[in-house]
């Protein structure tokens, strides 16, 4: 165990997402670590573009260059569509920062968006008399995923944003060594929901008391079991609609890992992309137990339902979900007696499938595949919850 982030490793995960909430289980984040915030400015207009998968994909290259820098992926991170948020250790403050700065200038040369990033020390939350709290559950046997909770991470994402502070902010300049994306792979289809409808939510609970916001949580999970089922009911991957990529989405790959540049590097690389991509098609098309790393390739599509990413709580309740009309409609009937109540508000977006991001950590049986709804997902539900919000 890594001595200088032993806090998080050591902390017990619960064994499924709901018993984190059932049981309490949040501690104070340590006042010498450090929260790291990144998101896409003007995602939405991105979106609105068509380049939701663009967002996505630019979003999610923060998480690999800081599992690269932390040599695994045993640390809290909650993926929210167009950003990451980080809970790390102050020892890793400067090679993180450098890595999120190189990371800065990839995703303006690689995708023409501009990737916002900010560190905030935990001890200066608590300062201003924030709280900040984490948990984490055993996601799968490769994964463990963090849960946070507290106005501080408000907080922070307030100086971040608005930019009172500048030194919060990451700058591109700060970049000492190059970002290392390894691990990064984008090489799925949009995955069709197999009941009509792809429900992405975001819900916060009002109550800054994280007992009593724990509470509301398991009554909004509660219901979500009666009317959608289990887990694997509206999970919103399955083995039988996933389907490997072509094309653009194999070649947005290539980009990122050459940092936007179409040189010999990219072509290389965009050739080791569609070779890999050929051989797992074929160990999956004809059964042949090929292995990489701790995979078996004709079972790779097992492994993305596994370690899918799709429900977490970084103080509100981010959801992606596979159900039908009338289980959405039955849905926000009860989330709107819950805001007449001024116990939540929510926003959400609905499509007809959703789309797949995935980090693996090389030379590790670690992964986490990011899931988002398509043509907007997170970031379109978080827009709708910010306008709810302020017209309180």
């Amino acid at each position: 165990m890594n001595t200088v982030d032993s806090f998080y490793q050591a902390l017990p995960p619960n064994p499924n997402f709901k018993s984190s909430f059932e049981k309490v289980s949040f501690v104070p984040v340590p006042d010498d670590w450090f929260i790291l915030i990144t998101d896409i400015a003007g995602s939405t207009k991105a979106i609105e573009e068509g380049r939701y998968k663009d967002v996505n994909t630019a979003g999610g290259l923060t998480a690999i260059a800081v599992a690269n820098v932390y040599g695994h992926m045993d640390f809290p991170f909650v993926f929210g569509g167009d950003g990451v948020t980080f809970l790390l250790p102050v020892h890793f403050l400067f090679p993180i920062r450098s890595a999120i700065a190189d990371t800065i200038g990839k995703v303006r040369q690689t995708f023409g968006l501009e990737l916002r990033a900010g560190i905030v020390p935990v001890q200066a939350l608590y300062e201003k008399g924030a709280q900040l709290f984490v948990s984490k559950f055993n996601a799968s046997p490769h994964y463990n995923q963090c849960s946070i909770f507290g106005d501080g991470l408000v907080l922070a994402e307030a100086w971040v944003k608005q930019g009172e502070d500048e030194s919060y902010l990451v700058r591109e300049t700060e970049k000492i060594t190059s970002a290392d994306f390894t691990g990064f792979t984008c090489r799925w289809e949009d995955i069709p929901s197999r009941k009509g409808e792809v429900i992405s939510l975001i819900l916060k609970p009002l109550d800054k008391d994280y007992t009593k916001a724990s509470r509301l949580v398991t009554r909004v999970l509660n219901f979500i079991r009666t009317e959608f089922g289990e887990e694997e009911d509206y999970h919103p991957i399955a083995v039988e609609t996933l389907e490997t990529a072509t094309g653009e989405y194999l070649e947005k790959e290539a980009l990122a890992h050459s940092g936007g540049k179409r040189n010999l590097f990219f072509f290389l690389r965009w050739l080791k992309v569609k070779f890999e991509t050929w051989v797992v098609r074929f160990a999956m098309h004809f059964h042949v137990p090929l292995r990489s790393a701790h995979y078996r390739l004709d079972q790779l599509k097992v492994y993305q339902v596994m370690s899918a990413d799709f429900r977490k709580f970084d103080g509100t309740l981010k959801m992606v979900m596979n159900g039908s009309k009338k289980n959405r409609e039955a849905l926000t009937l009860f989330l709107d007696e819950l805001t007449l109540q001024k116990q939540i508000q929510y926003g959400i977006h609905v499509s007809d499938r959703s789309l797949m991001t995935c980090i693996l950590k090389a030379g590790e049986s670690q992964e986490v595949h990011f899931v988002d709804g398509a043509d907007g997902g997170f970031a379109l539900a978080a827009k709708m919850l910010k306008e709810k919000l302020n017209e309180r």
